[in-house]
C-alpha cells in the first residue's frame, strides 16, 4: 500500500498524518498525495519495548518525504542517514522504509 500524505488545496501546506484544519490557514480543503521515496534523516535502533517480546530489536528512521512532510519509518535492511529511501505501508498499517 502507498504511504499518502495530505495537502492544502488552499495555502499548499502538505502535512502527515491528516488533520481537520490546516495549521496554517485554516482550511479544511485537502487532496491526498502519494509518496514513494524520501531520505534518511535518523536512524535508531529500539532494543527495548513495553510489551515487546525480549531481544526483539526494532531499526526506525526519520524520513523527510519528496512531498515535504517527515515520517517515522520502520526500516528493512541496512539504512543509514542521507540514503535515499523508498516508503510504503504495509499489512499492518506500518510505514516501512528500504535502502533503493
Amino acid at each position: 500500500m502507498t504511504l499518502t500524505v495530505f495537502h492544502c488545496t488552499v495555502c499548499a501546506q502538505t502535512l502527515f498524518p491528516a488533520r481537520y484544519f490546516c495549521p496554517a490557514c485554516g482550511a479544511n480543503a485537502w487532496t491526498a498525495r502519494p509518496v514513494a521515496r524520501g531520505t534518511a534523516m535518523q536512524t535508531t535502533v529500539v532494543h527495548h519495548r513495553v510489551g515487546g517480546a525480549a531481544n526483539a530489536e526494532v531499526s526506525l528512521a526519520a524520513v523527510l518525504t519528496d512531498a515535504g512532510p517527515v515520517v517515522i519509518a520502520r526500516t528493512q535492511g541496512a539504512v543509514a542517514a542521507g540514503d535515499t529511501v523508498g516508503l510504503h505501508v504495509d499489512d499492518a498499517n506500518r510505514i516501512v522504509a528500504y535502502r533503493i
